[in-house]
C-alpha cells in the first residue's frame, strides 16, 4: 500500500483503481482491506491523510506518503528474504517499487528471486525424473507447466538486470 501511495498523492478509491489498472496481477487488495490498512498506517503515521470536499457525496480523504512512509517503505524493499511469507509476488512487488530505495536493493530483490526460481525448477525437474510410470500423464504435464514458467521467469530476470543495471549507468 506504501508503494501505492508513494506515486502520487490519491484517495482509497483511487489506489483501489490503481491497483486494479496496474499490479491486479501481483496483489489484488479489496476495497475494504484498503481503507483498513490505510487506517493503520496514518495510525502509525506512515501516511498523512486530508479532507476534500464533495460535491452531493460525502467527503474523501486524499492520503499521501510521509517521510517514515518512506523510510519504512525503503527497509521493506532492502530487506531481502530467500523464501518470502508472502509468497513470490512479494519479489515483484519490491522489484515494482524498488524506484523508492537504493539501486542496489532492486537488484538485490532480483537475486533473490533468480536463486528461488532456480530452487523451484530444479525442485519440479527432479519430480519430474522420480515420477512413477502409471503416474497420468497430467501430472507431468502440470510440472512441465511449472519448469517453463520458471526458467522464462528467469529470462526475463536477465533482461531486466540488464535494464537496472543499464540504467543506473
Amino acid at each position: 500500500m506504501l508503494g501505492l501511495v508513494a506515486y502520487r498523492e490519491c484517495s482509497g478509491y483511487d489506489l483501489a483503481q490503481g491497483a486494479a489498472r496496474g499490479i491486479g496481477y501481483i496483489w489484488a487488495p479489496s476495497r475494504s482491506q484498503i481503507y483498513k490498512v490505510l487506517q493503520r498506517l496514518g495510525e502509525r503515521g506512515l501516511v498523512a491523510s486530508r479532507p476534500v470536499e464533495q460535491q452531493g457525496r460525502p467527503d474523501k480523504a486524499m492520503y499521501r506518503i510521509t517521510a517514515s512512509g518512506r523510510a519504512a517503505l525503503g527497509s521493506w524493499i532492502e530487506e531481502v528474504e530467500d523464501e518470502p511469507t508472502g509468497g513470490p509476488s512479494v519479489f515483484l512487488l519490491k522489484i515494482l517499487f524498488a524506484w523508492t530505495a537504493p539501486p542496489e536493493a532492486g537488484l538485490a530483490q532480483l537475486d533473490a528471486y533468480q536463486r528461488y526460481l532456480e530452487r523451484t525448477v530444479a525442485h519440479f525437474e527432479e519430480l519430474a525424473r522420480q515420477l512413477p510410470t502409471d503416474e497420468p500423464v497430467h501430472s507431468l504435464a502440470a510440472l512441465r507447466h511449472g519448469i517453463a514458467r520458471g526458467r522464462t521467469t528467469l529470462h526475463w530476470i536477465e533482461e531486466t538486470r540488464g535494464s537496472l543495471e543499464q540504467h543506473e549507468r
